[in-house]
């Protein structure tokens, strides 16, 4: 009995060292992939993606340049990561060719790098709108993903009274862009946070 005593004190203690922490919620990272027309993004999740895209309607301006967009969203419960969307875009390539010049040059390099801001812009209005987000503010800077260029946006706002954090990252690619939205809680910006700016979206990979 007095052992039996002893492990138990043990336990709670551990217990409550673990509830400070919030190590229970810390759940380590898991490889996953989400399947676009061209490329499979893989990344790294606390959790793996369940969530098939689905074809998204194109208005007319958009599908001069836009063969087929796609979108998805996982709401796992439970994490401390409680959004994720994904935004496919494959483009017309040629037709963008023809009219900007070839991949590289200063007005095709121009034509994807307003494609991304304008799209990444849209996105944080049209969230705002339907999550009521009060509070919003922005940041963004230029990054390198999986060798390509990229852009991370993060939107600090209220949801429902509690402060959130939204990172907004998209892949710049001449074939196929991709936005990925990923909403955490602020407080969690040591744990899942951290992990989001120092692992997950460094290893982010487009693949065929």
């Amino acid at each position: 009995m007095k052992n039996q005593r002893i492990l138990y004190g043990i336990l709670c203690v551990l217990v409550l060292g673990l509830l400070a922490t919030g190590c229970f919620m810390d759940k380590p990272l898991e490889q996953t992939s989400v399947q676009g027309s061209v490329y499979k993004l893989e990344l790294e999740l606390p959790f793996a993606v369940k969530t098939e895209l689905k074809d998204m309607p194109l208005d007319t301006q958009t599908a001069s340049y836009v063969q087929k967009a796609q979108s998805g969203m996982e709401r796992p419960t439970g994490e401390d990561l409680h959004m994720v969307e994904f935004a496919v875009n494959t483009f017309s390539h040629e037709q963008i060719q023809q009219e900007y010049g070839a991949d590289g040059s200063e007005k095709s390099n121009q034509f994807y790098t307003n494609f991304g801001k304008v799209l990444t812009e849209s996105y944080i209005k049209s969230l705002t709108a339907a999550a009521k987000m009060t509070n919003v503010t922005t940041e963004s800077k230029s990054t390198t993903i999986d060798g390509r260029p990229g852009m991370v946006t993060t939107v600090q706002c209220k949801m429902k009274g509690e402060d959130e954090t939204l990172k907004v990252i998209y892949i710049n690619d001449p074939v196929e862009s991709w936005l990925v939205a990923m909403a955490y809680p602020k407080e969690k910006q040591d744990g899942i946070g951290e992990k989001i700016e120092k692992t997950i979206i460094p290893g982010m990979k487009l693949v065929k």
